[in-house]
């Protein structure tokens, strides 16, 4: 655990975090969920212009928050990870390798399939050079140009970048957030500086571009910083003892806690359709974060199942392979004349049905033969490395002795 922590003794024998995988697969439905509403009302799939119901549509746009949702999860992961291998010889050389051959691997797959293949089969046009470096080193993060550029190179590579930006700082969070009232206190401060300076910042642009500066100002990390911070509150309470909080998650009333649970879950029911003010995104990361703590407590079943769960497991290849599947979905659709026989809203129902579909086949494939594989590789160069400084200490007592 994370230094001056009080580790949470747990009665069962193994954590159950099933929840975890749960809320990932929530995350990716709800990503995908967004595109198809985009693909109806910006990109024209039916053929024609089309505007879904707008209550429908508000909460379908808002389905992007799924992103911030993976923000929630992943800073919660990577906390409890960081927490049980402290101490561990290499432990950030070690973290560095197991993060990149976590999302290396499949990222490169889907750069040729949506960026290499597109140039050399059908000649188009390379991205920037700095964009395509920057987005293929995964330190597009810091450039207004090159994350939201990301998105020409990989569709969505530009939450990659704000999640690898977050893998860079990692160390300095873990070991300066050493409980839950420094991660409390880390989460109002930057809560405060985002609601009142962001807009400052804003109105202000340093580059010509104010559209493409103040849409950066929203992705970049610094901003959703927060949804992060949310992640590691919920991590402390779950898995440190921080007191009555962590009674409660852990065994407390389930009455109170389905209550809890509800009034999140009302959040993201009430705020789609009552504001499109950019900082509710943290009311949404707020809600994402409480509703892990009551999973915690009570994995609903039919929130927490065996489906959802491994559709939070191929998350990763499904958030890089639904764009395709959408596409997919679209021509299928097309085939049928689904533009003329359906309205828009149903239109949207049967894209979302398809793409999820063809998405849950596809991604499953690629986490088997690219993202296992992948991981695999980078354990076996932590062994490796862990090998060769054993060897090299040996080597030293040798001569010592």
């Amino acid at each position: 655990m994370a230094p001056g922590t009080t580790v949470l003794m747990q009665a069962r024998p193994k954590l159950q975090l099933d929840f975890i995988d749960a809320l990932r697969g929530l995350a990716i439905i709800a990503v995908l969920v967004s595109h198809a509403q985009r693909n109806v009302e910006i990109y024209q799939a039916m053929g024609h212009p089309a505007r879904m119901s707008p209550w429908l549509s508000r909460y379908a746009d808002q389905g992007a928050r799924g992103v911030q949702l993976f923000f929630v999860v992943s800073a919660l992961t990577l906390f409890l990870s960081a927490g049980k291998r402290l101490g561990e010889s290499g432990e950030w050389v070690n973290f560095y390798i197991r993060r990149v051959f976590r999302i290396a691997p499949m990222f490169y797959v889907a750069f040729g399939v949506y960026c290499l293949a597109p140039v050399l089969l059908k000649g188009h046009a390379l991205p920037p050079v700095g964009t395509l470096l920057g987005t293929l080193t995964f330190t597009n993060g810091w450039s207004p140009a090159w994350l939201l550029g990301a998105n020409d190179v990989v569709p969505g590579g530009w939450s990659i970048g704000v999640e690898m930006s977050f893998y860079i700082v990692f160390p300095l969070v873990f070991l300066f957030i050493r409980d839950f009232p420094r991660a409390l206190g880390a989460l109002l401060l930057f809560l405060a500086l985002d609601v009142f300076l962001g807009p400052v910042l804003v109105a202000n642009p340093p580059i010509a571009d104010a559209d493409l500066w103040e849409r950066f100002m929203f992705v970049w990390l610094p901003n959703q910083l927060p949804i992060f911070l949310y992640g590691i509150c919920a991590y402390f309470i779950l898995f440190t003892d921080t007191g009555p909080l962590s009674r409660f998650f852990h065994a407390g009333n389930r009455a109170a806690n389905a209550a809890l649970f509800a009034g999140a879950g009302l959040v993201l029911l009430v705020v789609p359709q009552a504001t499109a003010d950019s900082r509710a995104v943290y009311l949404y990361g707020g809600a994402f974060a409480l509703i892990a703590l009551c999973l915690n407590r009570q994995p609903y079943r039919w929130l927490v199942n065996p489906l959802l769960c491994h559709v939070g497991k191929i998350s990763f290849s499904g958030y890089l392979t639904h764009f395709f599947m959408l596409q997919v979905a679209r021509k299928l659709l097309d085939k049928v004349h689904a533009g003329t026989r359906l309205g828009p809203d149903a239109y949207f129902v049967a894209t979302v049905a398809v793409a999820l579909a063809g998405t849950i086949v596809l991604a499953t494939i690629t986490y088997r033969f690219v993202e296992v594989p992948g991981q695999a590789l980078g354990k076996r160069l932590i062994q490796a490395l862990a090998a060769r400084r054993e060897a090299g200490r040996r080597t030293l007592g040798d001569g010592a002795a």
